[in-house]
């Protein structure tokens, strides 16, 4: 722990806490006086997940959700998008949720934003700490498909290593993706390569509306939730329990 604040204002240590960048050492009057007007895009930031700037968060995760979301049909005119589905849930949430939207066409477009540590998902200084990635895609036990092509198992693990070293969750919008022993087992090493704290998806072919129903229910009651760390496994119980079709799903939870 360095000896003093990250603007030197010799505080107490008992009056210093990590800043929101995850990096450096911070107290009250980095927060108020010099973080707006030395570093504005880290106030903003900052204040924009919900964190006071002068005290630890009092929320427990920030509010923000990235979704990487492929084509679902081959016509111009037919788009369909959990996008908007998203964008509904996010006033239902306090702080609001901050919705990051892409499109994903390929592996090497996966990959532009997943790769540690030059992807844009660990370089901008918005978007490291999202606790939830939403993968949306047409999908098969291990692997989905992506618009130009499939994304295989080995490669989904490669995309995601190390991914979550700043503690998140993957959540697999896909069907059948942890179905069978095939996709078991990929679950589990992707669990094992990306150090996510869970993976979540589905075993078996899901229905657009149902399967979006148990999505966005999980999400309001993990945003919601006082400390959805450590109470994950029953967050995903209460959706099952309270959704008849989430079952029917497969609707799969794994966490190591």
């Amino acid at each position: 722990m360095s000896d003093d604040c990250y603007w030197r204002h010799g505080t107490p240590g008992e009056k210093r806490y990590p800043c929101f960048d995850g990096k450096n050492i911070v107290c009250p009057l980095c927060c108020v006086e010099k973080c707006p007007v030395e570093t504005p895009k880290w106030f903003g930031a900052c204040t924009a997940a919900g964190h006071p700037t002068w005290s630890k968060p009092t929320i427990p995760v920030p509010r923000k959700l990235v979704c990487l979301e492929s084509a679902w049909d081959d016509r111009v005119f037919q788009h369909l998008s959990v996008q908007g589905f998203f964008n509904a849930l996010a006033p239902l949430i306090h702080p609001p949720l901050k919705i990051a939207y892409r499109f994903i066409e390929s592996t090497q477009h996966l990959t532009f934003y997943t790769r540690k540590p030059d992807g844009l998902l660990w370089s901008d200084l918005e978007a490291w700490d999202a606790p939830v990635f939403y993968l949306a895609f047409h999908g098969a036990p291990g692997k989905v498909f992506a618009t130009l092509e499939q994304i295989g198992s080995e490669v989904l693990c490669e995309a995601f290593k190390g991914f979550g070293e700043h503690k998140n969750l993957v959540y697999f919008g896909a069907c059948s993706v942890l179905g069978k022993n095939s996709g078991m087992k990929f679950g589990k090493k992707f669990l094992e390569v990306s150090k996510t704290r869970a993976v979540i998806g589905y075993s078996r072919d899901i229905g657009w509306m149902d399967s979006l129903a148990v999505d966005l229910l999980f999400l309001y009651r993990f945003y919601t939730h006082p400390d959805p760390w450590n109470h994950l496994l029953e967050i995903f119980n209460s959706v099952k329990q309270d959704f008849g079709p989430a079952e029917r799903m497969g609707y799969t939870f794994i966490q190591s």
